[in-house]
């Protein structure tokens, strides 16, 4: 199967639920109207000490992203919750079986969405998609006065087959098999008047020589 779910509640703490207060900016949006805010990592997956290269860059080709491809992106470092948790759930996939075993390169991305009654929040303004990795786990560490942001996933090539839909929970994590598959988060909105957010960690999977090809 493409599309895996899995549980990950029990990764959560307080740190990184609290550390999403001090993300800053996403600097590569359309317009004036800040919705976003993010921080990426990027480590092998493997035994022994992690060593992370923070902040960027990041590239995606223009083949996958359209409307932000084609140019190295620089973000905030990834704190250090964020960072425990991204690789606490990789390995989890690698001991349930759904991500492959030894040595991946490991992206992370930390994300809130926020929505005013004035302004909704696009956690994929580039529409249906695709990453560019191997796998691509999405966990769901909190939400806040939202409502919207369904997940939509659907075979590559084949519009009308949808493999998942549904709202993730907090705790809650899907694990997509990226080349065969594309995906889409619909804008989200306060589901009562004030402010809502929506908070995620993206982790990408890939083959070590990846990283000679800066993830095109």
């Amino acid at each position: 199967m493409p599309v895996h779910t899995l549980a990950c509640a029990d990764l959560v703490d307080d740190r990184l639920v609290a550390s999403y207060e001090d993300l800053p900016a996403d600097g590569y949006l359309d317009g004036d109207h800040v919705y976003r805010y993010r921080a990426f990592g990027e480590t092998l997956l493997a035994s022994g000490e992690p060593h992370w290269r923070l902040g960027g860059p990041f590239f995606q080709s223009k083949r996958l992203n359209s409307r932000a491809g084609g140019i190295d992106h620089t973000f905030a470092p990834l704190a250090e919750p964020a960072r425990e948790f991204a690789r606490a759930l990789a390995l989890r996939a690698q001991g349930q079986g759904i991500a492959p075993r030894g040595e991946l390169l490991l992206g992370c991305h930390q994300i809130r969405v926020v929505a005013t009654d004035a302004f909704a929040g696009l956690p994929t303004p580039e529409g249906f998609h695709q990453d560019g990795f191997a796998q691509v786990l999405i966990a769901c560490i909190a939400r806040h006065n939202d409502s919207g942001a369904v997940t939509s996933v659907r075979r590559l090539g084949a519009a009308s087959e949808l493999l998942y839909e549904g709202s993730l929970a907090a705790g809650d994590a899907l694990l997509l098999v990226d080349p065969l598959v594309e995906h889409y988060v619909s804008p989200l909105t306060p589901r009562r008047p004030g402010r809502a957010h929506r908070d995620v960690v993206v982790v990408t999977l890939a083959p070590v020589s990846a990283r000679e090809g800066r993830n095109a």
